[in-house]
């Protein structure tokens, strides 16, 4: 049978950096391996590595965890960083956010020579940019020693093609970037000659083995292959007609285009014409109206300027005037003066000043007053402070009291401050002291021990390192967990004299060596305070314990950990007084006393209060100290909070925070108002009575002369601004007519007459009722929009049509947007020729020959395909009917079509076809002898129906063309006129066949998929070529089946009958399940892999080798 053949099988995976795996070697079992694990183990994470490497494809969204989930979306990128998480910002978290690489090899070792080879791939991750580089690379021999990793880092894709090309000669490994050429090599070289198209196709739907495709269509595509009917000669004759035809459609369509794009041109330049002739007359009118603008303004300065003449003339007058009434106004205030009431005026304003000044400081006295008001309601405030204060209110306090006031204040609130401070720090340390209690309790309450954090961190540290170096999980544990007290009298004692030794890290005696060298391995400033105990060595010493020693009084189950206390605690004798303490070398009390070294003394009682950790009376024991603790600390923690608010208010009141100068002068300026008031009031008395006697005449008089003094001011601004509005006018006026003289001469010198455009616009302006230029240039404007639109709609409707033109026939470099149609016309005149109808005779001619080619060549060919056909399926046949697939036979099933496609089959299979047209010699009796006459006879109007699917008719159009084609690869496929299927063999007196194709779906889910399994398997022996005869003599390939979850609807026993299966066809195999239905496979597998992945971070793989599945029963 074929199992003893060679193969290459594939004997050992390294993965660096992928996924959650930083570095792993797999090594397989040439026969059947068991994937198994919980849900998210990483059993997919390795299979898709596999994947990448054996379709040569880093893309992997195609087939990347299939198995879990059709619609999976995980990427390249995720598999190397190891992604973790997904924020709620939608950004990605990974494990690795450092520039890397990683690696994916495989090993093929060829079974009967054992030579090995090596594939894989190397990437190169930026985090930064997540950009990723690739090198895909094979060399002769094993994996490297160093495992594709140097200083401790995987190597980069520089590194392995500096290796490769230093380490191995040429013609011993191979490396590029490139996917397509390193698949061809994989496929046609490295696994020994495999179908670039089948094989990756039959691969991926095998492995989440989902059979979405038809039984009988699945039976067509991988059992009965396609077949390469050369069929060349035929094809040719059939393409040279259709390129003939071709070409003559192809030159009348160009010169169909070159006309429309021809008449398309003479659209466009007759609308560019048009809009030309439009912007002609603008640029005239424009001219002209700029000749008329400045004349109009040469016309207004000369008006401005005479107005200018005849203002200054009035303004004149109105300053005379103007200096008249200024003289009677001076002469009016020197009489008011004289009088005395304007020095009146001035003293009253200044008294007001003054009076605004010392109310200001009244203010300011009398709302500090109010502030130390706050201070009788202190305590701390002496009597003195008080009287002081009460005095500063009243007004009658002296600069020396007030100094002392100032003084006693300040030392009153530095005393209160340092008090505050005090009583703050107190609070602080007892808020501290109680969160850490309550924290403390927490943890307790929840039944963990609150161990110190280092402690804790480095417990995890030494688990998952001796995890990596040990392959399996290693449980460490703290010495005080695995302890109990008998009595409890001796409790208190065993803590305290044990202090930080049972918090001792502790592994079982076998992994004691590679734990040390781990710890010596951590930071030492971080984990100083952790210790690990050398449970092998305490272990080989015998330790006799004492009569009357403390470690009696221990209960340590493990033997490793009571060696350890036999040997600290075994000559620690238990005493009850300092008598029997003296006696013996180290001894302890009950209430903790120690005697050692010839030294009395008492316990830390930290050690055995609240660092107890020992047995589940301590946790107790803790919980009810911590409560107590809490109580205490928050009846002591509130009044302390209300003494704070209390400092707080003290901190806002008055403090008298100015120089004492500054008070006094507030003081003094409230003593001043009363005589500042009787001033003011002898002044405003004085001012009326003068008011009364003479001054109210002469005070309306000065009224009068300034309201005329304004009038006057107002005429002589009004008329100054009219001046320097038509001075600025006449500026502006020369300036635009400067301006309009550039333009108009600009214009002039880029305008070039045109004798056609000057006869339109003369045309245009006869009739016109206007000269007004500006009205005519607006019109034109208008017009021009329509025009210019029309002309840039014809020249888009030829840059398309051009456009068009050129994209069909891309070997004409035309410029599409060319403003003439020179090179379009010359083509056009020399397309049209007489000469298409000797081509189209020329094609009639081909295509007869297309019919002579079909009679000689195609139809034997056909009929030699069907019959190798029936071959293949009696040869699978006979290998399956020999394999045991628990009771169930299935045999494959080929007949003709039962479609309307199968009326051809008689006609190729009738026995009446006899003659092999290429077995005919090139003598003139023979060449008429390709069929018999029956044949003819019988199947002549069928082959000329068939003749004509593949030869369209003399005028076909290229549509028809183009179905010929389609029609030609079909019906060149022998196995268009066959059907295709599977039936199971009912065993009895008489055996019974049953049509699967529409049964498979009745049946149920295990049922269902034994014919498919049978139909997978027979196809990868087609796509591995593996011999139905041992006669034949082949390369080896690798045999390779991989199926996720693909026994998951089977029981027991029909999953051994598809292993025995998988094994009779002599393939090996990775097969992947969850550890629920891990019984159904032992007993068939030769080698199970164990997967773990308890944090989502790290993937654990372990190897079972037959001889050790019992172990492995047992862990389940």
């Amino acid at each position: 049978m074929e199992t003893k053949q060679p193969f290459k099988a594939l004997s050992k995976i390294c993965l660096n950096n992928w996924h959650y795996i930083d570095r792993k070697i797999l090594t397989l079992n040439e026969g059947i391996n068991f994937f198994t694990g919980h849900s998210g183990s990483g059993k997919s994470t390795v299979i898709d590595a596999l994947q990448i490497v054996l379709y040569a494809n880093t893309d992997g969204r195609r087939f990347f965890n299939k198995a879990a989930a059709d619609d999976s979306d995980r990427t390249l990128i995720e598999y190397l960083r190891g992604m973790v998480n997904i924020s709620e910002n939608n950004e990605s978290q990974y494990l690795r956010n450092h520039n890397f690489s990683s690696t994916i090899v495989l090993e093929l070792e060829q079974t009967n020579t054992h030579e090995k080879q090596c594939v894989g791939v190397v990437f190169d991750v930026e985090t930064a940019t997540n950009e990723i580089g690739r090198l895909f690379f094979w060399h002769t021999g094993g994996l490297l020693e160093n495992g594709y990793r140097a200083d401790k880092r995987c190597l980069t894709t520089g590194e392995i093609r500096e290796y490769l090309q230093r380490v191995f000669p040429p013609e011993q490994h191979y490396c590029g970037p490139s996917n397509e050429r390193f698949r061809r090599q994989l496929y046609d070289i490295y696994l020994g000659g495999l179908d670039m198209e089948k094989f990756p196709r039959l691969f991926k739907r095998a492995i989440p083995f989902r059979m979405n495709i038809k039984l009988e269509d699945f039976v067509k595509e991988y059992i009965c292959m396609e077949q390469d009917i050369h069929i060349e000669d035929l094809q040719e004759s059939v393409m040279q007609y259709g390129r003939m035809r071709n070409k003559i459609e192809e030159t009348l369509e160009e010169i169909r285009r070159l006309k429309e794009i021809r008449e398309s041109y003479g659209q466009y330049r007759e609308r560019r014409r048009d809009a030309e002739s439009c912007t002609y007359q603008i640029d005239k009118l424009e001219m002209l109206q700029l000749r008329a603008k400045i004349q109009e303004l040469s016309d207004k300065i000369g008006g401005r300027e005479e107005e200018i003449s005849r203002q200054e003339t009035m303004q004149r007058r109105r300053e005379e005037d103007a200096a008249r009434i200024q003289k009677e106004y001076e002469d009016v205030l020197l009489r008011i003066s004289n009088s005395g009431y304007s020095g009146l005026e001035t003293e009253l304003l200044s008294v007001n000043e003054a009076l605004e000044r010392l109310g200001s400081s009244k203010v300011k006295w009398e709302q500090t007053a109010v502030r130390l008001r706050d201070w009788s309601g202190c305590d701390a405030a002496p009597n003195q402070v008080l009287w002081d204060i009460e005095k500063f209110g009243k007004g009658n306090i002296t600069e020396g009291e007030l100094e002392r006031l100032k003084e006693s204040l300040a030392a009153l609130r530095e005393e209160l401050e340092e008090e505050r401070r005090e009583t703050d720090s107190r609070l602080r340390k007892i808020k501290k002291e109680e969160h850490e209690a309550r924290e403390e309790l927490k943890e307790l309450r929840q039944g963990r021990k609150a161990y110190p954090k280092e402690l804790e961190e480095a417990r995890y540290e030494l688990r998952n390192r001796l995890h990596e170096r040990c392959g399996k999980f290693v449980n460490v544990q703290i010495l005080a967990d695995l302890l109990d007290i008998r009595d409890e009298r001796w409790h208190n004692a065993v803590e305290g004299y044990l202090g930080n030794n049972k918090l001792l890290l502790v592994v079982e005696p076998q992994y004691a060596k590679a734990a040390m060298d781990i710890y010596q391995e951590l930071d030492k400033k971080k984990f100083f305070r952790a210790a690990v105990l050398d449970t092998e060595k305490v272990l080989e010493e015998e330790h006799p314990v004492r009569p009357g020693a403390l470690a009696g009084e221990v209960i340590a189950r493990e033997a490793h950990v009571k060696a350890y206390i036999d040997f600290f605690l075994g000559n620690v004798m238990k005493c009850e007084s300092v008598e029997e303490l003296r006696r013996c070398r180290v001894g302890v009390t009950p209430d903790c006393v120690l005697y050692h070294s010839y030294r009395l003394q008492h316990m830390n009682p930290e050690n055995y209060t609240r660092r107890a950790y020992i047995g589940e009376t301590s946790m107790r024991q803790r919980i009810r100290q911590l409560d107590e603790k809490c109580r205490a600390l928050q009846e002591e923690r509130m009044p302390l909070q209300e003494m704070l608010e209390q400092f707080r208010k003290i901190g806002q009141y008055e403090g008298l925070l100015q120089p004492v100068s500054e008070y006094m002068e507030w003081l003094d300026d409230v003593g001043k108002i009363p005589g500042k008031e009787r001033q003011k009031k002898q002044l405003t008395e004085k001012m009326r009575t003068l008011r009364e006697e003479s001054v109210s005449a002469w005070e309306g008089e000065k009224l009068e002369l300034m309201r005329r003094q304004e009038e006057k001011k107002m005429q002589i601004r009004t008329a100054q601004e009219e001046i320097w509005k038509n001075k600025e006018f006449i500026s502006k006026c020369k300036s635009d007519s400067l301006e309009m003289h550039a333009q108009l001469a600009d214009r002039e010198r880029y305008f070039k007459e045109d004798a056609e455009f000057e006869e339109l616009f003369a045309q245009f302006m006869e009739g016109r009722r206007t000269v007004n230029y500006d009205y005519l240039r607006r019109q034109r404007l208008g017009d021009r929009a329509p025009l210019e639109e029309k002309k840039e709609r014809a020249y888009q409707e030829l840059v398309d049509i051009r456009s068009s033109y050129t994209q069909r026939y891309p070997n004409r470099t035309f410029s599409a947007s060319i403003k003439d149609n020179v090179p379009y016309d010359r083509l056009l005149e020399s397309l049209e020729c007489d000469d298409l109808e000797g081509y189209k005779e020329a094609a009639r001619e081909q295509a007869r020959s297309a019919v002579e080619h079909f009679k000689d060549d195609f139809i034997f060919k056909i009929r030699s395909a069907i019959r190798e056909a029936y071959q293949r399926k009696d040869e699978l046949n006979r290998i399956i009917s020999r394999l045991d697939f628990g009771k169930d036979k299935y045999q494959f099933v080929i007949t003709k079509n039962k479609g309307p496609d199968g009326k051809y089959y008689r006609m190729f299979m009738d026995d009446s076809l006899k003659i092999n047209p290429s077995q005919l010699s090139q003598a003139m009796e023979n060449q008429l002898n390709m069929f018999t006459m029956e044949h003819e006879d019988q199947y002549g109007e069928m082959m000329n129906e068939l003749i004509n699917i593949f030869i369209p008719p003399e005028n076909a159009t290229r549509e028809e063309l183009e179905e010929a084609k389609k029609n030609m690869d079909k019906y060149a496929d022998y196995r268009t006129y066959l059907s295709f299927d599977m039936q199971q063999i009912v065993q009895g007196e008489k055996d019974m066949t049953i049509g699967l194709s529409k049964m498979i779906k009745k049946n149920s889910g295990g049922e269902g998929q034994n014919p498919l399994y049978v139909a997978l398997l027979a196809s990868f022996a087609q796509v591995y070529r593996i011999n139905l005869s041992p006669k034949i003599h082949r390369n080896p390939t690798i045999r390779l089946v991989v199926l996720d979850e693909a026994f998951s609807k089977m029981d027991a026993e029909k999953v051994a009958s598809c292993i025995s299966l998988i094994r009779g066809l002599g393939f090996q195999a990775i097969i992947s399940a969850t550890n629920d239905k891990i019984q159904n496979y032992l007993e068939n597998v030769d080698k199970t892999f164990v997967y773990a992945n308890p944090n989502k971070k790290h993937i654990s793989i372990q190897e079972f080798e037959r001889t050790e599945f019992g172990e492995l029963v047992e862990a389940e």
